[in-house]
């Protein structure tokens, strides 16, 4: 039996802070992945928008 068929989702997903468990489903803690890095870079000509609400972007 798989983890998706055993531990049905019923939409709350938040982890219990002491054990790790979904407080939902009670799914155990999923193992740590490696770490992921997305690089992202600028893009050469994009207008730089004010962070003031009233001014319009150039």
């Amino acid at each position: 039996m798989s983890d998706e068929e055993q531990y049905l989702c019923v939409g709350i997903c938040m982890a219990d802070p002491d054990s790790g468990y979904c407080l939902g489903c009670g799914r155990p803690p999923l193992a740590s992945p490696e770490i992921v890095v997305e690089i992202a870079k600028p893009v050469a000509g994009q207008a730089q928008h004010s962070s003031d609400p009233d001014t319009p972007p150039a």
